[in-house]
Formats: structure tokens, sequence, C-alpha cells
């Protein structure tokens, strides 16, 4: 696998016969929903805090998870009380443009709320080493031990994080879309990346924590797994986009080919400002950038119910 490294910042289904849990929405009505592996904070049914059961967008199928910006989205994925051993949680993820998300781990569900008990953070679009955790779009920051590994993750597009977790030795590996990420510290050390950092909670894992921890949260979930052993790219692992761009550097003419009519093209520069609309129909088109400064730009695609948004490079 392609490996990645990284510095790191202080912080201030069935695929295979070991499957343990697995999550795609598809069975559930529209709508707030809590009962058999979902509860939440409150662990009582209050709409509010429940997960919300989409039809805007999927990785797979027709619906997914939501959690907002209201302030109160709380909801928890049970999968039961798991000590030693290896186990590994993945999900597909969909963060809109200029928009965050945050999920947790937690070691045990008869003790949220205690110190010590979230085994670690994941801040989506948020930044936690600056106080107040502000947006920081475009970035994904794992915190835990005191340190918040962070790497880039693409927006308004279905994105792959799975974790690992060694409960013997206590530490975690992090993958991104199949592929996975090392950090080093100064010396040039490959970094042990730890899960949880309280002796009275460590080797062991029993819930993951959706919560609406910013007024930008806009985070959809789906194509969940949890299962005992080693990470494995399966099929179905990594969300696959139907739509593909190319070439992604160009001086004119880009070109856009999707397995279902397309619908809408916008352009994008780096402020968010849109600086290019184009109206397509069929399966195939093209857009001529040549008329935009040279630069960095975000090309947005509608095809059918799936939403892309790919990087260019105007030379």
């Amino acid at each position: 696998m392609k490996k990645f490294y990284l510095l790191t910042t202080a912080l201030v289904f069935s695929l295979s016969a070991n499957a343990q849990l697995t999550e795609g929405f598809e069975d559930y009505p529209l709508g707030p929903y809590f009962g058999g592996h979902w509860t939440n904070w409150s662990q009582i049914d209050i709409a509010d805090e429940n997960i919300l059961i989409v039809s805007d967008y999927a990785s797979e199928g027709v619906q997914a998870g939501y959690i907002g910006g209201n302030g109160i989205q709380d909801a928890i994925l049970d999968v039961g009380m798991k000590q030693g051993g290896i186990w590994t949680y993945s999900m597909d993820i969909y963060i809109e443009f200029f928009a965050s998300g945050y999920f947790n781990a937690q070691h045990d569900l008869g003790s949220m709320g205690t110190t010590g008990n979230w085994a670690y953070q994941s801040y989506i679009g948020l930044d936690p080493t600056v106080e107040g955790s502000p947006q920081d779009p475009g970035t994904f920051y794992f915190a835990s031990g005191g340190t918040a590994y962070s790497f880039p993750y693409p927006e308004e597009t279905w994105f792959n994080i799975a974790v690992q977790h060694d409960m013997d030795n206590n530490t975690c590996r992090i993958f991104f879309d199949g592929e996975e990420y090392f950090w080093q510290d100064a010396g040039g050390n490959i970094i042990d990346i730890p899960f949880g950092d309280d002796p009275l909670f460590q080797g062991k894992i029993n819930g993951f924590d959706f919560y609406s921890a910013d007024p930008s949260s806009s985070m959809f979930i789906d194509n969940i797994k949890f299962y005992e052993g080693e990470f494995h790219l399966g099929v179905q692992d990594v969300a696959v986009n139907s739509i593909e761009v190319y070439p992604t550097v160009t001086k004119d003419i880009v070109n856009v080919a999707a397995k279902s009519e397309i619908n809408n093209i916008a352009v994008y520069n780096t402020l968010g400002q849109q600086v290019l609309n184009v109206k397509a129909s069929g399966t195939t088109t093209q857009i001529n950038v040549s008329s935009l400064p040279a630069g960095v730009y975000m090309v947005k695609i509608q095809s059918g119910k799936e939403i892309i948004t790919k990087k260019i490079v105007v030379k």
C-alpha cells in the first residue's frame, strides 16, 4: 500500500466471515431513527438527538445517515463491548462544501461523559488545535492521546475512513481510501498512534458517537463495517464514483464522462466563488477553462443522484 508520512500537530457485508456489523441505512424509514444498534447520548428516543436517515446522498443504495448543525444530534452506534484483539471500523463519509463533521470512539457506553472514556476524536473540517475548534475545510484531524494527526480530505466527494484498533497494544492504524497514513516525529521516527490514554478504559471499545459539534456540521455517513481482524480492502470498502474527470491539469479542455446523464457542472475558485456553470446533457461533455486565470479550481458535477467534486489545475 502507498504510505504517507506527515508531521503531527500538538492538541490545546457481508464481505468476510469475520464481519460483526454492517450498516447501509437501507432498511430504515426516512427521518430520525432510534433502535437496533442505534441509540443516542441520552439513550432514550429523542428525535433531535437521533441519527437522521436521508436520501440526499448515498455511497451505496439510496439512503445514508446524516448529522447536521443543530448542536443537539448525538447519535451512538452500539457495536457491543469488544475487549482485546484487533478490530477494524470502516465507513464512507461525505462532507458538503465549507461544512464539517465529527465522530469519536467510546470505550464504554456505560461510562459516557467520564473523563478518559473518549478513545479518540475525529474533527472533519474543524481544527481542534485552536481554541473553539474553528472551521478548517479540507483537513481531517484524528485526535488521540493529546495529539492531532491531520491529513487532507475532498469536499462533496465520498471518501472512506478506516481505523484499525489493536486493543492489546492500545494503538491505532488509519487508512484513507484504502491507503495507510503514517506519521513521523521531528526525528523522523514512525509514531505509534494511541488508542485512548486512560488505563481504566484501554483495551476495549463499545461504540461510535456522531455529534453535531458545530453549526457548520453537514456530514453524511454510509457503508459502515465493524469487524474483527485487520483492515482489508474489499470491492465495496471504498465508494467508487461513476463520474470521470480528465485531464486534471490543463490549459483549456476538461472532459467529463458519467454512467448517468450529466445534469449540471459548476467550477469554483479557492475562495468558493463560482466562476463557471455548464448546462450539460448526455453522459459526456467538455468544460472549456481557457478563460480562467492559472490556478487551482474545484469542479462540482451532478449526474443523476450522484454529486462529486474534483480538483483541477489550470496552467
